[in-house]
């Protein structure tokens, strides 16, 4: 079918973006370079401009689209000013009811749109197993989070599915995560971050997107866990790292000195969220990197 993604330029949406393809399906996307992206992406056939905070995308933009992938935000890495935290919120919050207020205009509307959130939604938990039925958190990005999905929920009254998948820390090549993590870990520093007891919930960036096509073909509005069935504490996933690169991994990154660094981006690095896809695999979905050990070895030569 005809898709149209949102934030097709970023880490997950290059790679969804070719996973639809190659299976067949028709990419359009929506851009802030808008042409652009089809020279960077080989697998976008058409692409047109849009800023997520100021006009509406266009309508030529929803042609014959039957379905919609919002993967559009400001990313949350770095350190959080009162600048950095207004991007974040106001790309997600105001950016997703721009591209609702863009389905109500349509006379024929997609039938779903899958759209992007975090396990951010659920807020520092400690040690309590996380499903898509917990309630939400009430830090910064458990707020937003919420107001995000509620956006984007708003679709629902057009009659379109909407599918809110929450996104953990995702691994793979060339970007993400995992490349933020390697430089340090092959230096021998990429030990515990606090006391490394946090639970960090984490996915495989095949199964990343694996989760988000499988959530075009359902038929019910919901949320899915984009995260892996086996999360791990921070100190397992940095000695994990360590093995994976044949590197030690014991040297720890004292709290005190990540708030320092990264201000309040250092409370989610810092925060416990054992979050389980219990609605993902109860939907069908199969994945292919459930456990970490296998992931790292797939993704480091």
């Amino acid at each position: 079918m005809r898709t149209l993604i949102t934030g097709a330029t970023g880490f997950i949406g290059r790679a969804l973006s070719h996973r639809l393809q190659q299976n067949g399906h028709e990419v359009w996307a929506l851009s802030r370079s808008g042409g652009a992206a089809t020279k960077s992406i080989p697998a976008i056939t058409r692409a047109f401009a849009w800023d997520p905070l100021g006009e509406s995308p266009p309508a030529a933009a929803f042609e014959g689209v039957e379905a919609v992938v919002h993967l559009a935000g400001e990313p949350v890495s770095g350190r959080w000013t009162t600048q950095k935290r207004q991007a974040i919120e106001e790309s997600r919050v105001v950016g997703t009811a721009s591209l609702v207020a863009a389905l109500a205009d349509l006379p024929e509307r997609p039938r779903i749109m899958a759209s992007s959130s975090a396990i951010g939604y659920y807020g520092d938990r400690g040690d309590e197993p996380l499903t898509e039925a917990s309630r939400g958190g009430d830090d910064f990005l458990a707020q937003v989070s919420q107001e995000w999905e509620a956006a984007a929920r708003d679709a629902e009254g057009l009659g379109v599915t909407v599918v809110r998948f929450r996104t953990g820390i995702v691994l793979g090549r060339g970007g993400g995560a995992l490349k933020e993590m390697l430089l340090p870990a092959k230096l021998g520093l990429g030990g515990p971050l606090g006391s490394g007891k946090q639970w960090w919930s984490w996915i495989h960036l095949h199964d990343a997107v694996g989760v988000i096509e499988h959530a075009l073909t359902l038929r019910a509005s919901t949320a899915l866990n984009n995260t892996a069935p086996v999360p791990v504490r921070q100190k397992e996933f940095a000695w994990e790292l360590g093995r994976a690169l044949h590197r030690p991994a014991f040297v720890p990154a004292p709290a005190f000195a990540l708030k320092l660094a990264l201000g309040g981006f250092a409370v989610e690095l810092l925060s416990s969220k054992q979050v389980l896809p219990e609605a993902t695999r109860a939907s069908g979905y199969e994945f292919r990197f459930p456990e970490l050990r296998p992931a790292l070895a797939d993704l480091i030569d």
